[in-house]
């Protein structure tokens, strides 16, 4: 079940929509920072030493680095991510309810195991429809600009707790980056799933991730704690304070937590009562 779910999800053109909504704001997020380089006016009254010209050229070269493009593509993205998480599958099980399928889902499959692929499909859905734009972004950085991690120049600041991995093995960081956003995306669609158990209007369901990524700060501040703080964890790359324990911790919270909300409020019993 779980596969034939997450293969209707994954080649639906709805989850291509989603995923090219993903890539067009990395590209928008990029381009708001690097488009000063881009179109960099070198005939200004003001730079017309050589050596202004030469100092002019290296800013702009170090602005183009495929480094600084890269991350620049990410601010943007950052606050996007709970909704893109929730966009290809969280509405499924209301859909469900809504149209009455669930009643001839449970005479052919046990309910407990219906439940659990819901989560589990879900969960992969959205992992991916949150870190595949980040796997394409990184083709066509790779493929248009170029440069050296030495003339990067946020080397050694950006890449948070990953940052000497970034240093030594670009290939690697991205990796690594791009696996915490599986997980974000995972844990996040997990959040609209369950909401969709108790609330049935779709946008509330579909903005809920966001409130949480938002609202989860203002109670942690409120308390104190820092480094758990839900918009610091999935920008974990510009905080060399969030640890990759804590990313786990945090994640793997929310998708046990939200989990077991909904296989709770959507028993049979709450289904049909």
């Amino acid at each position: 079940m779980i596969k034939s779910q997450l293969k209707k999800a994954i080649l639906s053109k709805k989850f291509l929509i989603i995923i090219f909504i993903g890539i067009l704001i990395h590209i928008l997020g990029g381009y708001n920072e690097i488009h000063k380089y881009l179109f960099f006016d070198y005939s200004s009254a003001d730079i017309q030493t050589p050596q202004l010209q030469a100092k002019s050229r290296l800013m702009v070269k170090n602005g183009l680095n495929m480094y600084s493009v890269w991350f620049d593509s990410l601010l943007l993205y950052t606050p996007f991510m709970p909704i893109m998480a929730a966009l290809p599958f969280s509405l499924s099980y209301l859909d469900d309810v809504k149209n009455g399928m669930i009643k001839y889902i449970d005479v052919r499959i046990n309910h407990k195991k219906y439940l659990v692929a819901k989560l589990l499909t879900n969960g992969l859905a959205g992992g991916i429809a949150v870190s595949f734009p980040t796997i394409i972004l990184t083709i066509i950085v790779k493929i248009f600009f170029g440069g050296s991690i030495d003339t990067f120049w946020a080397k050694g600041i950006y890449g948070g707790f990953f940052s000497k991995l970034l240093i030594y093995n670009f290939n690697l960081y991205v990796i690594v980056h791009i696996f915490i956003e599986f997980m974000f995306g995972f844990a996040y669609a997990g959040i609209a799933l369950a909401v969709s158990s108790f609330i049935k209007n779709t946008i509330a369901v579909m903005i809920s991730p966001f409130l949480f990524w938002i609202g989860g700060d203002l109670i942690l501040q409120s308390f104190g704690i820092q480094s758990y703080l839900p918009t610091v964890i999935n920008q974990f790359y510009l905080l060399p304070t969030v640890t990759f324990n804590e990313i786990i911790i945090e994640l793997g919270c929310i998708t046990l937590f939200f989990s077991a909300i909904f296989i709770f409020k959507s028993r049979k019993k709450n289904i049909y009562e």
